[in-house]
């Protein structure tokens, strides 16, 4: 079992009022590291996870790639689903880039890559659309994720490395990624120094007002605890992000497969959210959160204006 060193907070960390609401107890589904809580602000309404590793223990939870955040790829068919989701996740932020004039090409950051997929998928569209990508991939690791070897068009660069690097951005993708850090405004401002002025930070987060976090309760495998470090809805996402000092463009409903997980925690069992039942269950997810006009997922686009 890994062992983490722990802070409880007694404010919020992104508006530091001390109204805070503890709205439920669930344990560390992944690695067996305890029970944690989640706590709400009274005042910016953003829900955290509390008490949480403190940030220099955070690369232990993923040492090993092998959690919910690595997905286990076990049949063609899901790895091909997997490819098309992030295609079409993809469509919109390009259109958006392809359609502002880029003489020499773009610079896209990948920032938490974690197995590589989204960057494979900038690789796809590069192609598709003739355009020329430069693709930099930065996660907790030394070593680039095995999906990216060979791959001679992205560049990976550990996440030690990268924030000495003095390289700008017309875009950075920051796809489950901002859910995992202590400071999300922290984080956004401090890749807004790396942003071309006009640049965007496209951002995916789990969506903690989805009808199936109702459901399940403690075993919602996007609450994923302790590594996802905030809980975010549509209002405190934008909040994290004016807090950063970036302009939220907007912010979206999306989905991504969940119910394997939540199902697994719940049942005891090994239930992967891209295997058969995962992708089976899709469907029906999707329908339930469009009745009841929620989403499993936030997307935002932020701007660096100026």
């Amino acid at each position: 079992m890994t062992t983490l060193q722990m802070e409880t907070l007694n404010a919020c960390p992104l508006c530091g009022t001390a109204a805070l609401h503890h709205t439920l107890t669930a344990p560390d589904y992944e690695s067996h590291t305890g029970d944690y809580g989640i706590d709400e602000c009274g005042d910016c309404g953003a829900a955290f996870t509390n008490p949480r590793p403190v940030e220099a223990d955070l690369p232990k939870l993923y040492a090993q790639r092998s959690t919910v955040d690595f997905p286990a790829l076990d049949s063609g068919l899901v790895a091909h689903l997997r490819d098309f989701a992030i295609d079409r996740y993809l469509a919109d932020p390009l259109r958006c880039l392809n359609s502002a004039p880029a003489e020499h090409g773009l610079d896209i950051l990948d920032y938490g890559c974690g197995d590589g997929a989204l960057a494979r998928g900038l690789v796809r569209a590069a192609r598709k659309h003739g355009r020329g990508y430069r693709i930099t991939a930065t996660d907790f690791h030394d070593a680039a994720p095995p999906r990216l070897a060979g791959i001679e068009s992205i560049r990976y660069v550990p996440q030690a490395r990268s924030q000495n690097e003095d390289v700008r951005y017309h875009a950075i993708f920051l796809r489950h990624v901002v859910e995992h850090h202590p400071q999300p405004d922290r984080l956004i401002r401090e890749l807004k120094t790396r942003l071309h002025p006009g640049g965007r930070l496209f951002i995916e987060v789990p969506n903690r007002r989805s009808v199936w976090a109702r459901a399940f309760g403690g075993a919602y495998c996007a609450y994923n605890l302790p590594r996802h470090l905030f809980h975010f809805d549509a209002r405190s996402l934008t909040g994290a992000i004016e807090r950063g000092n970036l302009r939220c463009e907007r912010v979206a409903l999306a989905h991504t497969p969940l119910l394997g997980h939540s199902l697994g925690y719940l049942l005891s069992r090994k239930i992967q959210n891209t295997g058969l039942v995962g992708v089976a269950t899709y469907p029906v997810q999707v329908a339930v959160d469009a009745l009841a006009r929620t989403s499993s997922t936030l997307r935002a686009t932020a701007i660096a204006d100026g």
